[in-house]
């Protein structure tokens, strides 16, 4: 039944009498409307601010007794949100956010509720494997953790002592300050950093600008947010802690939130205003409106002054081909709209203008984040309540970077993905994949898989990873990586309300025995009365494996990393930071599940006399010296992306999204996968229309590097020019639940899978073409020029 039905209208119009009658504003009714909305919508938890110390015990459901609450963080994303994970006796029976962390604020999104089918998954990797056939055939022999050891540590110990250790080649999908800090110590190995690359188009817009590779929104104070490109409801670095503050300034300051986007993502639903653009225009729609602040005598003039290397008559000489008409030719956005936009941004303030990867997935992304920046520094937005804040850290912080190296710097050693190693002919000896899959995540991920098979490219292929992947498919030797729920780490959390945050990630399962703790060769016999986790089956935490094989290599690697197991790496850390205000050492964190710095003061907003040294840290360079030393614009410019001028009705451009249910820890979760489970193609019902297609008609969509068939969705809610397809679906491998397949297990829920007949979507990294934006070097993902042909019988519902 429709949530909106003609018994929901009339009821809605009871309230309203109901309202009148108890004198009730509208206001305050769309106030606690909108706190449910976001509530229930994107899992919040409760809308107030935390408070301090609250209770996180609870009972079992079915027995009544207590649970035993373990507070630790999530790592299903960047965000790193504080979770309680609840165990009934040995089991993990439920995941809940931590009231008490100050960013999340007890609120969990669905992936991570889905942490428990991760660690519970019947089809999770749990032994070491080798090949026994042709690369790729699928036959395995099970070994020991010994062997493989043996086997890698020799690998490694070679590449040592011929000095050709830039042919050991890692792909890291997850960060882990252990690892990091054997890799640093091994020399120059090649890094294809998985987190880094996505983000790596704004990165280098920021730092071309403040010299910082990425600013806090303080969202919860603005009254005006301008969002290009950006989800939060969904998808995001910080999604729980920066979303439920946007609906914090939603209810509690009446903030107006306006998004532009190729199609209606859910926070384009949730917004005042939703403007669908050509894709890839951001950069000049931004440009305009910094023109009218401009022309209008809106701008901040004693920040441009102040605080940055440009003059007023420098930016409108800059702004001068950029008027709101020029925008509206290019974009499809009206020039009264972009005007009208910009003088709301420059007068109703605090404002802030947010974008996201909508805007820097394209070849012109960095120029795009510059030009959106820009609108940013023109109102006087940084250091104010309200506007952009640079990141603080704290004391243990800077003692933690010091004990965990940086990885080598320099261009040389980081690699933008496959398509660099196959394009650059680098040598390979080894290739090290740690919860990465490149043969399904990369763009053309065919000719990825093809690379990856062939052993003159890559003669020894290790991956380690929870399941049997794409890419571990084609392995040489296939490691069981523990889940974050079965391991020990420590990690910045980012600081939104400008504190710093120190994160424990500790095991929660699996619980064992007292019998079992003593018959296990890691036991301390000073902890006896502690409880003891260990990683389910053979699976080894990435630090755990690193101590081993530094122990093995010996020499300088093993002298650098003189930690027993991850928990002494750990306890070690928390030991040597007594003098910077974590007194009670590793046993509050262990209790709480995050420390923040007393000694740190809440950030305060500068005024325009700072001193020398201050007004230097906050100098915003709008010509980027850097910039122009690639041969590319030092000021921020509007690129028109040369594949986009298609004029062939039949040729749209391929954007995709991801979904708040996707991620590498959920490709195989049962609830994710029930939830959402396929993937239909997004295109205009009005464009539609004039191909002769119909809603859930089958197309096939092809592009220069191949192509797929897909089920259609037509609909108002996208650009006409575009077409779009959700990210995480359509898997080959992983397991059953990710192909959609029934199958019986020791989890009788497997038995159960419905939606067996419906699929399991399409991958569109199978015809996303691997190109790049020549100033950031980041992936230009959404710039994939496609055609639509429709399948005979194609309509199958």
């Amino acid at each position: 039944m429709l949530w909106w039905s003609q018994e929901n209208i009339s009821h809605c119009c009871k309230r309203y009498d109901w309202m009148k009658i108890k004198r009730i504003s509208r206001r305050k009714f769309m106030k606690s409307g909108l706190a449910w909305i976001a509530g229930t919508a994107t899992s919040l938890g409760s809308i107030g601010k935390a408070a301090s110390d609250k209770e996180i015990a609870a009972v079992s459901r079915t027995s009544i007794k207590s649970l035993r609450a373990i507070p630790t963080t999530c790592q299903q994303c960047p965000a790193g949100c504080g979770i309680i994970a609840y165990l009934d006796g040995e089991r993990l029976v439920q995941i809940l956010g931590n009231p008490n962390h100050p960013n999340n604020r007890g609120g969990i999104c669905a992936k991570g509720i889905a942490g428990i089918n991760l660690v519970n998954d019947p089809e999770r990797l749990l032994h070491p494997f080798k090949r026994a056939g042709a690369r790729g055939s699928g036959a395995w022999t099970r070994i020991t953790w010994d062997e493989a050891y043996s086997t890698l540590s020799h690998n490694i110990r070679e590449m040592l002592e011929e000095d050709r250790v830039s042919e050991f080649v890692i792909d890291k999908g997850q960060d882990d300050s252990l690892f990091d800090r054997f890799l640093a110590a091994l020399g120059a190995p090649r890094i294809i950093d998985r987190n880094a690359l996505k983000n790596l188009n704004r990165s280098v817009a920021a730092l071309s600008m403040v010299g910082a590779p990425a600013l806090l929104e303080d969202i919860e104070k603005s009254r005006t947010v301008l969002n290009f490109g950006a989800n939060p409801f969904s998808n995001h670095d910080f999604f729980i802690g920066f979303a439920r503050r946007l609906v914090l300034a939603r209810i509690e300051k009446g903030a107006k939130l306006v998004t532009f986007d190729v199609r209606m993502s859910e926070t384009a639903a949730k917004s005042d205003a939703w403007y669908p653009l050509k894709a890839g225009t951001d950069g000049i729609v931004a440009l305009a409106m910094a023109k009218v602040i401009v022309d209008k005598g809106l701008a901040d003039s004693d920040f441009i002054d102040k605080k940055t290397d440009i003059t007023l008559s420098d930016l409108n000489r800059l702004l001068t081909p950029y008027s709101p008409e020029s925008a509206e030719r290019e974009s499809g956005i009206k020039a009264s709209d972009i005007e009208r936009l910009a003088v709301e941004f420059a007068t109703r303030k605090p404002s802030v203008a947010i974008f996201g990867g909508g805007i820097t997935d394209h070849q012109n992304g960095t120029h795009n984040a510059r030009c959106v920046s820009l609108l940013n520094w023109i109102a006087g937005n940084l250091e104010k309540d309200g506007g952009l804040f640079f990141p603080q850290h704290s004391t243990a912080q800077q003692i933690i970077e010091q004990q965990s190296p940086p990885l080598p710097p320099g261009l040389r050693n980081t690699i933008r993905g496959i398509p660099d190693l196959d394009k650059t002919n680098i040598p390979i000896d080894t290739y090290f994949a740690y919860l990465s899959n490149p043969a399904y995540s990369e763009p053309d991920c065919q000719s990825t898989t093809r690379f990856l098979k062939d052993e003159n490219a890559v003669p020894f292929l290790v991956v380690m990873d929870t399941h049997m992947t794409e890419t571990a498919n084609l392995a040489d030797l296939i490691l069981p990586a523990s889940t974050f729920l079965e391991g020990w780490g420590l990690s910045n959390a980012p600081p939104l309300d400008g504190i710093p945050i120190l994160n424990l990630r500790q095991p929660v399962v699996s619980l064992m025995s007292v019998a079992k703790a003593l018959r296990s060769p890691a036991f301390d016999v000073g902890k006896l009365l502690e409880p003891s986790f260990q990683p389910m089956g053979e699976s080894v935490e990435i630090g755990n494996m690193s101590l081993e094989l530094a122990r093995r290599i010996g020499g300088r690697l093993s002298q650098e990393l003189p930690f027993k197991n991850t928990s002494d790496y750990v306890a070690k850390q928390i030991s040597s930071l007594s003098g910077s205000g974590i007194q009670e050492g590793l046993e509050i964190l262990k209790k709480k599940g995050f420390w923040m710095d007393p000694t740190s003061e809440k950030r305060t907003v500068s005024s325009f006399h700072d001193t020398k040294e201050t007004k230097k840290t906050l100098q915003v360079r709008i010509r980027s010296s850097s910039l122009e030393q690639k041969s590319a614009s030092p000021l921020p410019v509007y690129k028109t992306i040369e594949s986009h001028k298609h004029t062939d009705r039949n040729e749209f451009i391929l954007t995709t999204f991801k979904s708040n249910l996707m991620g590498s820890g959920t490709a195989n979760s049962k609830w994710a996968r029930e939830i959402l489970h396929e993937n239909r193609l997004w295109i205009s019902t009005k464009v539609a229309k004039q191909l002769g297609i119909k809603n859930n008609d089958r197309v096939r969509v092809t592009s220069p590097v191949g192509s797929l068939r897909a089920k259609v969705l037509t609909t108002s809610r996208i650009h006409p020019d575009s077409v779009a397809l959700a990210e995480g679906l359509g898997h080959t491998a992983v397991g059953n639940v990710a192909r959609g397949k029934r199958f019986k297990s020791k989890d009788r829920d497997t038995s159960l899978i419905w939606w067996s007949q419906k699929g399991n979507g399409v991958n569109p990294m199978e015809i996303i073409e691997a190109k790049y934006d020549p100033v950031g070097g980041g992936l230009g993902l959404k710039d994939t020029v496609v055609r639509i042909e429709k399948l005979s019988g194609g309509q199958t519902e």
